[in-house]
């Protein structure tokens, strides 16, 4: 058993413009990318990047490498990340109807000995240049508890979706790409 089509790398598409944005100081100082934000905390505050209009009907906002997502993929998306939850983001400093991907627990679910790696130094995480998923790791993870994550034990972190993620995205984010990890290798996504 694969569960290399089941899955996807999702990343912007790169010739698009309009829907990156950047940190303001203080969310940068609490380091979303990869820290647990606790509720209580004021939301975080992001600006577009260019202090370009963002339209308010963008589903999806990034913020590389994270992904900041509109009320209407709020029940999508809500319930299914491994390691993280959504958090509050307001964006250019008046639509509140946005959430932070916050993925803090990593999912280290890469076969070492299928996927093609490099690693110069032992005490660094390696450089996956194609993923192979290990089955016995994901087969102990409930399916619903692993539709979203970032991908752990290496040194980028992809944002991983599955099929059925995938599918009800693509449907309403047009500035999106999917790279099946049957297929994918790194750099694929430029």
């Amino acid at each position: 058993m694969s569960y290399n089509n089941e899955y996807y790398v999702m990343t912007p598409n790169f010739e698009m413009e309009g829907f990156k944005v950047i940190p303001t100081e203080s969310t940068a100082l609490r380091r979303f990318h990869y820290r647990e934000q606790i509720y209580g905390q004021p939301a975080l505050r992001f600006n577009s990047k260019g202090n370009k209009i963002i339209e308010k009907t963008m589903p999806m906002l990034f913020c590389t490498p994270s992904v900041i997502i509109s009320e209407s993929l709020k029940e999508i998306i809500d319930d299914n990340i491994y390691g993280g939850s959504l958090y509050p983001a307001i964006i250019n400093n008046e639509d509140d109807n946005y959430f932070l991907v916050n993925i803090y627990e990593e999912l280290d679910c890469w076969d070492r000995s299928k996927s093609n790696y490099e690693q110069e130094d032992p005490d660094e995480d390696p450089h996956v240049i194609k993923y192979h998923l290990d089955v016995e790791v994901l087969d102990k993870i409930k399916e619903s508890d692993r539709l979203i994550f970032k991908m752990g034990g290496d040194d980028l972190s992809p944002f991983i979706v599955h099929d059925k993620i995938k599918r009800k995205i693509e449907n309403r984010v047009s500035y999106v790409n999917f790279f099946s990890l049957d297929t994918y290798q790194l750099g694929d996504e430029y």
